[in-house]
C-alpha cells in the first residue's frame, strides 16, 4: 500500500455525508485490503514488551529465594545489601505489579472481545488498571457478583501488599542461646547444715589457733564496705539534713540504688525482705520484685558469694539461690545502770567486777586474760569506742549457748544487749548515765532470684537480687540464730565496737559503727566537731536517744549480719579461692544457672510475610506467563488499547481509505496520529440532533438548549 499524499490527508478533513456513493468507498476499500498476516504486527513487537515483562517476577523470585535462604545466618554485607533491594523493592513493587498486571488485563480483554463478551465486561477489564480503580469499578460497574471480576480485585490488592509483605519479610535480632549450667552459692539454708557450721565458729572463729590466723584478714573485709559510698544511704532516714545531697552527690536515686547492687568483690548483696516494698507478712513465701527505682534495704554490707563457669561474650544469667540472715526487733532506749553495776549477772559475756571499761573490754581480754590494756584499765591498744554489745544472761542465752552438739531450733530468743555511756546535762552537773537497747534476734530463710547482665562481650557482668521471697517449709522468724554459738557471740560482738573507734582515749570520738548507726549519711564524714544538745544530753558517743527503734533496729540488724558473713571463708568473700564447680563441697552448694548468650545478630524470616510476598510474586508469574501465551496465540488486532478504537467503524470517522480493519490501535495511530477529530453535532440539520467524534469539524457546535439523541 502506497502513503496516502498531503491532498489525500486533507481530504480526510473534509465534510462528508453517510450518503456518499457506494462505489467510491468501494474502491477505497480495495485500495486499502490486506490479509491480517499482513496488516498485523510482527511477533516481536507482538511479544516484546509481554516478554520484557517476565524479568519483573524472574527478579522478585530470585528475591524471595535469596531472602528465604537466609534465615537464622549471621549478619553479613550480603545481607544488609538484600535487606536495602528489599526497602526498595517494597515501593517498587505497587509500580511493578501494575506494570504487569495492567498489560494482561487487556490482553484478556482482548481475548473475551475475540471470543464475544460484554461491553461491561470490556470496560471492567479495559479500565481496571490499577488498584483503586479495580476496586471502584466493582462498585460502579456492579461487579460485585461476578466471581471474575471479585477475583481480579483481588489480585491486584497483592500489589500494595505483597510490596508491604516483602519489606516485614525478614528482620534482623539478636541471636540468643540458652544454656544451663551448673553454678554454686555459699551456704545456703539448710539447718542440718548451718548450725554446726556457726556452732564450730563458721571458718574464722574455728578456735582459737584459727581465729589467730584469719582475725587479720577478717577485719579488713569487714571494715573495707564501711567506707563504700553506698553505705551513706543504707537505712538512711531520708529526713536527715545530709540526705538529698548525698543522693545528689552519688548521682541520683537509681545510680545510689545501682551502687548497692554487690559488694566490693562483686558479691550479689540480699535484700531485706521484710522491708521491701510489696512484702506481705500474711503470705510472706510470695514472690517479691526487688525495686530499681528506690534505694534497697540490704541485710549486709558483705554480699553473697556465687560461682559460675567462664561465661564468654554479652547475655543474661539467671539462678535461684538460697541463705539466711539475722532480724532484730529492738525496743526503746532505757536506763541501764542496774546491769552494769559491780557483781552484776545480767550481761552474759562482760566481766562486770573487771577494772576495765565494759566498751574496753575485748575478746582477748576476758577469754584469754591477755593484758591489752598493759595493767592500765583505761588504755587499749585496739582503739577507744563507746558502745559495747552482749548477750542478755537469759535461760534462753544458758540453754543455746552452753549447750554442746547441734541445736534445730530454740524455744525462746536471744536478746542482743546494745549498750554505752551517755553524758546527760539534763542537770548540773552533767551526769554520765548507762544507756541500753534489747533486741530480740531472729532468723530469715530467704530465697533469692539473682539476674546478672553483661552488655557487651569485655563488660562486667553485673548481677543483682531480682526477687526474693521466705523460703516454705522453714520458720518464718527462727529462734536459733548464728548467735547461738558461743564461739559466733563472743568473737562477733567484741569486734563491732572496736571497728573503726578513735585511738585517742580522752576524746571519745564517735566510731565508724556509731556514725553508721546514728545516721548513716555522715558515716564518711569524721567530723571534729561534736553535735550537741546542751538542753537534754551529748548526742555524742553512746547516746541513741534520739534514734527511733526503728532505724536502730535495722541499721544494727546490717552491722551484725555483715559481722557474721565476714566470718565466713576470706577467700571465698573475695574471689580468690579458685574453687572448681564439679568438685566443690559444703560451704559451698549447688544451684542451676541459666545462661542466656547474645551472640552474632541474626537474619529471621518471617513466614507469614514471605508467605504473602511468595503469593504476591506467583500472581506476577502467572499474569506475566499467561500475557505471552496468549498474545502469541490471539490473532485479532488489538485495537483496544488506545484511543484508536474509539474511531474504528464509526460513519462520522473518515478514514478508511487509509487504513485497513486488520489494523491494531497502535498501528493506525501510527498513520493517523495527525488527523483533527472533535465533539460536535453531527445532524446539524435535524430537529434533533447527534453528538459524536468527528472528522468533520464544519458541524455545528454543541449548543445548551438544543435536543440531541
Amino acid at each position: 500500500m502506497e502513503p496516502a499524499t498531503k491532498s489525500e490527508k486533507q481530504g480526510l478533513m473534509a465534510t462528508s455525508e453517510p450518503s456518499d456513493s457506494s462505489e467510491a468507498e468501494t474502491k477505497a476499500t480495495v485500495a486499502t485490503a490486506q490479509s491480517l498476516r499482513q496488516s498485523g504486527p510482527s511477533l516481536l513487537r507482538r511479544l516484546g514488551v509481554p516478554t520484557a515483562l517476565l524479568l519483573i517476577p524472574i527478579f522478585y523470585i530470585t528475591l524471595v529465594i535469596i531472602t528465604a535462604s537466609l534465615n537464622h545466618k549471621e549478619q553479613s554485607s550480603f545481607g544488609d545489601t538484600v535487606i536495602e533491594i528489599l526497602q526498595i523493592a517494597s515501593t517498587l513493587w505497587p509500580v511493578t505489579f501494575t506494570a504487569v498486571l495492567g498489560p494482561f488485563l487487556k490482553t484478556i480483554a482482548l481475548l473475551k472481545a475475540k471470543r464475544g463478551t460484554t461491553l461491561s465486561s470490556l470496560e471492567f477489564l479495559l479500565t481496571s488498571q490499577t488498584t483503586a480503580s479495580a476496586l471502584l469499578n466493582l462498585l460502579t460497574l456492579r461487579r460485585t457478583r461476578e466471581v471474575t471480576a471479585v477475583a481480579i480485585a483481588g489480585v491486584w490488592l497483592l500489589g500494595p501488599l505483597g510490596g508491604q509483605a516483602a519489606l516485614r519479610s525478614i528482620h534482623i535480632r539478636q541471636n540468643i542461646i540458652t544454656t544451663k549450667m551448673p553454678a554454686l552459692h555459699y551456704l545456703g539454708n539448710n539447718q542440718s547444715e548451718i548450725e554446726p557450721y556457726y556452732s564450730h565458729g563458721a571458718y574464722v572463729h574455728y578456735g582459737a589457733s584459727g581465729r589467730s590466723n584469719f582475725i587479720a584478714g577478717m577485719r579488713g573485709i569487714y571494715s573495707a564496705p564501711f567506707s563504700s559510698p553506698d553505705i551513706l544511704v543504707l537505712h538512711a532516714n531520708t529526713s536527715s539534713p545530709n540526705f538529698n545531697n548525698v543522693v545528689r552527690e552519688l548521682g541520683g536515686t537509681a545510680q545510689a540504688s545501682r551502687l548497692g547492687y554487690r559488694d566490693l568483690w562483686r558479691n550479689v548483696r540480699v535484700p531485706f525482705l521484710e522491708l521491701l516494698p510489696g512484702y506481705d507478712d500474711e503470705n510472706p513465701t510470695s514472690w517479691v520484685t526487688v525495686p530499681l527505682d528506690e534505694i534497697v534495704p540490704y541485710v549486709s554490707l558483705i554480699g553473697l558469694p556465687i560461682r559460675t563457669p567462664f561465661l564468654n561474650g554479652a547475655g543474661n544469667l539467671s539462678m535461684t539461690v538460697q541463705f539466711h540472715y539475722q532480724t532484730l526487733n529492738c525496743g526503746e532506749d532505757l536506763n541501764g545502770a542496774s546491769w552494769v553495776k559491780n557483781g552484776s549477772t545480767s550481761l552474759f559475756l562482760h566481766n562486770t567486777t573487771s577494772p576495765v571499761r565494759l566498751a574496753l573490754q575485748s575478746y582477748e581480754t576476758i577469754f584469754f586474760g591477755l593484758e591489752s590494756n598493759k595493767g592500765n584499765p583505761n588504755r587499749s591498744d585496739r582503739g577507744y569506742p563507746n558502745i559495747w554489745f552482749d548477750i542478755a544472761n537469759t535461760s534462753a542465752a544458758r540453754q543455746q549457748l552452753k549447750q554442746r552438739g547441734v541445736q534445730l531450733e530454740a524455744q525462746s530468743n536471744l536478746q542482743l544487749v546494745l549498750g554505752g555511756e551517755c553524758v546527760f546535762c539534763a542537770v548540773d552537773p552533767c551526769k554520765e548515765i548507762t544507756r541500753l537497747r534489747l533486741c530480740d534476734i531472729s532468723i530469715s530463710y530467704i530465697e533469692m532470684a539473682i539476674g546478672c547482665t553483661r552488655v557487651t562481650p569485655d563488660a562486667d557482668l553485673i548481677c543483682r537480687a531480682v526477687r526474693i521471697r521466705r523460703v516454705p517449709f522453714h520458720p518464718n522468724q527462727g529462734n536459733l540464730t548464728a548467735l547461738s554459738s558461743l564461739r559466733m557471740a563472743q568473737s562477733v560482738l567484741f569486734d563491732i565496737p572496736f571497728t573503726g573507734a578513735t585511738e585517742h582515749g580522752g576524746q571519745k570520738g564517735p566510731s565508724t559503727v556509731e556514725y553508721y548507726l546514728r545516721d548513716p549519711t555522715s558515716t564518711l564524714s569524721r567530723q571534729d566537731t561534736r553535735p550537741w544538745n546542751t538542753t537534754l544530753d551529748r548526742d555524742i558517743q553512746s547516746c541513741y536517744t534520739h534514734t527511733s527503734a526503728r532505724l536502730l533496729e535495722r541499721r544494727l540488724a546490717t552491722v551484725l549480719n555483715t559481722f557474721i558473713v565476714a566470718s565466713y571463708n576470706l577467700t571465698a568473700l573475695t574471689g580468690g579461692d579458685g574453687v572448681i564447680i564439679e568438685d566443690a563441697e559444703f560451704p559451698w552448694k549447688s544451684s542451676t544457672a541459666t545462661w542466656t548468650q547474645f551472640a552474632n545478630r541474626i537474619y529471621v524470616v518471617d513466614w507469614l510475610w514471605l508467605s504473602i510476598t511468595v503469593l504476591s510474586t506467583a500472581a506476577l508469574v502467572v499474569c506475566a506467563v499467561a500475557n505471552v501465551i496468549i498474545r502469541l496465540r490471539i490473532k485479532a488486532p488489538d485495537f483496544l488499547t488506545s484511543v484508536a478504537g474509539l474511531i474504528r467503524d464509526t460513519p462520522f470517522i473518515r478514514i478508511s481509505n487509509q487504513v485497513g480493519s486488520g489494523f491494531s490501535g497502535e498501528d493506525r495511530l501510527k498513520v493517523l496520529g495527525e488527523v483533527r477529530v472533535q465533539i460536535r453535532d453531527v445532524y446539524p440539520d435535524r430537529d434533533v440532533g447527534r453528538i459524536a467524534l468527528t472528522t468533520d469539524l464544519t458541524h455545528q457546535k454543541l449548543e445548551l438548549d438544543r435536543d440531541y439523541e
